[in-house]
């Protein structure tokens, strides 16, 4: 684990260098909380095995070809928004991929509903995963937005659909200079969202940013807003974590001088209440830098991401190299709500692949959420990656991998599960397996079927990534059936 020092400016953000020690000491400013766990000497996770893929050398090219996985390159849409894309999912939904190094899982949010019935929210979280990125094994892109406001929704999904096209397009300027060329990008698309077609939606709503650029041996991390990059290791046995963005909360001080400065006014946090940023007294923005968001942009609310650089340095026992970086994690802050990044990576690190790491994580923040919160949380969306996981290339190889990968990604490829089934209420119920064989099913409904008699379908080998998105790995959270069933049995009593 290394050090790194990180600060917000007021006129432009910064581009932080994480430098690694030998020892994995670590000093300046946010630094992680102090480890509290030890490294078991059983159970050795996957990051340590002998079969993982062949450390990064910072070129791309090396001899021999054996056989590759695909690409995965998966955009993805909350089911909740419509049943018109139904028949897109078989384009890109089922491409294999190593569950074990590459782990994704979300829950929609809740909010009260009447008579003790709890109400889904439509999920507001997007993301991307694209692996190799870029033409190459030794690149990868990994994004989580997360939408806020009435048609949060559209601003993230327009972000998914935009990044990774922007930066592929941009290649040069990603290979000579990542921070400025992630930057630029950034506050291109902030500027394409709101003086587009959804220019004026995009005035009330926006979405956090958080783009993880991995080449080789390094990583930055673009932050605008306050989803969470974390990359976490082990230092003498112990659990180690590190910060690799920071949540731009109003109330930081840069933050809040640039905001009344421009006109704007910050009202403080208080327990249950966040910091918030107010546009002409009626938009509350609890964040200091978002996409879109256009009424908020007037008040010193900024899309400039504050981009931070880090060196990678796996772990590899096998080696006799038991310290070093283990796992990277991306969220949204439905996970940090309750949830530190210790926390986090202490969960990361007690499972053997990524997808079951990932799993762990949103589950224990669900439980977080249901125990502080009660009917309401929000949207949780998380990526786990277990280092290392990318490869050298072979030249040829990559290049006609490319060129299949650019004509697919020309094509439809949104997944859209449909819609859960609604109670009387209007409020979402989860229809069981025998109501869904009795009425039929479509080809599209058969994995509700089967999703309706297994509680835990993220363990199924069907389960695959894009099925899952990170929209909802299934359509229906395990815990949301107790909440309906609580509901329908209050009205009979009263009935």
């Amino acid at each position: 684990m290394g050090c790194f020092s990180s600060k917000s400016t007021i006129a432009e953000p910064e581009a932080v260098d994480v430098t690694l020690s030998k020892d994995g000491s670590q000093a300046g400013a946010n630094q992680a909380g102090a480890p509290d766990e030890e490294q078991p000497s059983s159970n050795v996770p996957l990051w340590h095995n002998k079969t993982s893929p062949k450390k990064n050398s910072g070129e791309d090219v090396r001899q021999g070809s054996p056989e590759r996985p695909p690409r995965i390159s998966v955009k993805y849409q909350a089911k909740e928004m419509s049943l018109s894309s139904r028949g897109t999912n078989s384009r890109r939904s089922s491409q294999p991929f190593d569950r074990s190094r590459i782990g994704t899982h979300t829950r929609h949010g809740l909010m009260p509903g009447p008579r003790g019935f709890s109400a889904a929210k439509i999920n507001q979280d997007r993301g991307v995963v694209c692996w190799p990125f870029n033409g190459s094994y030794n690149q990868a892109l990994l994004c989580v937005f997360d939408g806020h406001g009435s048609k949060g929704e559209k601003a993230s999904e327009f972000c998914m659909k935009s990044i990774p096209d922007l930066l592929e397009q941009d290649s040069a300027a990603l290979q000579a200079d990542p921070a400025e060329c992630l930057t630029r990008n950034v506050i291109l698309m902030d500027e394409m969202l709101l003086n587009g077609e959804m220019g004026r939606m995009a005035m009330t709503c926006g979405t956090t940013s958080t783009i993880v650029y991995m080449r080789a041996d390094e990583c930055w991390v673009a932050c605008s807003g306050d989803s969470r990059c974390v990359i976490g290791g082990f230092e003498r046995g112990k659990v180690v974590c590190k910060d690799l963005s920071n949540d731009h909360k109003p109330d930081l001080p840069l933050e809040k001088e640039r905001i009344i400065a421009r006109g704007g006014t910050v009202s403080a946090s208080s327990p249950g209440r966040p910091a918030r940023v107010w546009a002409n007294g009626r938009i509350g923005l609890a964040m200091s830098r978002s996409i879109g968001d256009g009424e908020c942009k007037l008040v010193g609310v900024i899309p400039d991401p504050e981009v931070i650089h880090a060196k990678v340095s796996p772990c590899d026992p096998e080696a006799g190299k038991p310290d070093g970086d283990a796992f990277l994690i991306v969220a949204s802050d439905g996970v940090w709500e309750f949830i530190t990044s210790q926390e986090a990576c202490n969960i990361v690190r007690a499972h053997m692949n990524a997808t079951d790491a990932c799993t762990a994580l949103v589950k224990e923040a669900v439980d977080k959420w249901k125990r502080f919160e009660g009917s309401y949380r929000d949207d949780i969306t998380a990526i786990v990656v277990y280092f290392p996981f990318l490869e050298d290339d072979y030249p040829s190889e990559v290049a006609e991998e490319a060129s299949k990968e650019t004509q697919q990604d020309e094509q439809a490829i949104f997944l859209n599960m449909g819609m859960p089934g609604l109670s009387k209420q209007g409020i979402r119920s989860k229809p069981s397996a025998e109501t869904l064989l009795k009425k039929g099913t479509t080809q599209s409904d058969e994995a509700l079927v089967d999703e309706a008699k297994d509680e835990e379908p993220a363990d199924s080998e069907e389960d695959d990534f894009a099925a899952r998105r990170l929209s909802v790995h299934n359509p229906f959270d395990e815990d949301w059936n107790d909440d309906v069933e609580e509901g329908e049995e209050a009205e009979a009593g009263a009935e």
